[in-house]
This record gives structure tokens, C-alpha cells and sequence, in this order.
């Protein structure tokens, strides 16, 4: 199981847009437990308002093409997307 962090762009959470937190070689930044990634973004300061407003993300399977951790696709008419592959997929695409 692995997860992701998004959050709205921008601060704006009405626009229902989402940006994920990405690791230094600007991929998206996966953790091993929902614990593991509270306490990243608590060391780097974020607060408890703005953690409030933050989507943790599970994994939901694994990706057939790469092997890597599937999540659910924010793009419309998608079920997952994978983030090494940078494809989302229906859901007959993919098994989980």
C-alpha cells in the first residue's frame, strides 16, 4: 500500500482541482503509511488547517504496464492513474 498527498491549487478548494506534493526530482512523492506522510508534512510545517484541507490518497492496485502503485484518477471517465506511467486507465485496463 502506498500513498499521496494532493492538495487544492492554489489554496482554492472550491475550484475542486488538485496538486500533488512531488519529491526532488519533481515525481509525485509516495509513503508507505498515512502516519509516515503526516509526520513529513508536520516537520515541513504545514498546520493543522491547512493539513485539514489535504487529500491522502491509497493505493487502489497495481499498474499492469509499469508494476507501480495505481490511484484514483482525477481525471473524468477514468478509473486509476498511474504516476510513473503518467496514464490513467478505465477500469477493464487494469487489474487490481
Amino acid at each position: 500500500m502506498k500513498y499521496v498527498v494532493a492538495r487544492p491549487v492554489g489554496g482554492i478548494t472550491i475550484n475542486g482541482k488538485l496538486e500533488f506534493l512531488l519529491d526532488d526530482d519533481g515525481e509525485v512523492r509516495m509513503f508507505d503509511s498515512r502516519e509516515q506522510v503526516r509526520s513529513f508534512l508536520t516537520a515541513a510545517g504545514v498546520g493543522a488547517e491547512e493539513l485539514r484541507h489535504m487529500t491522502i490518497m491509497e493505493s487502489r492496485g497495481t499498474c499492469r504496464k509499469c508494476g507501480s502503485p495505481l490511484f484514483k484518477s482525477l481525471s473524468p471517465g477514468y478509473t486509476f492513474q498511474c504516476f510513473n506511467c503518467d496514464e490513467d486507465f478505465y477500469s477493464f485496463e487494469q487489474n487490481t
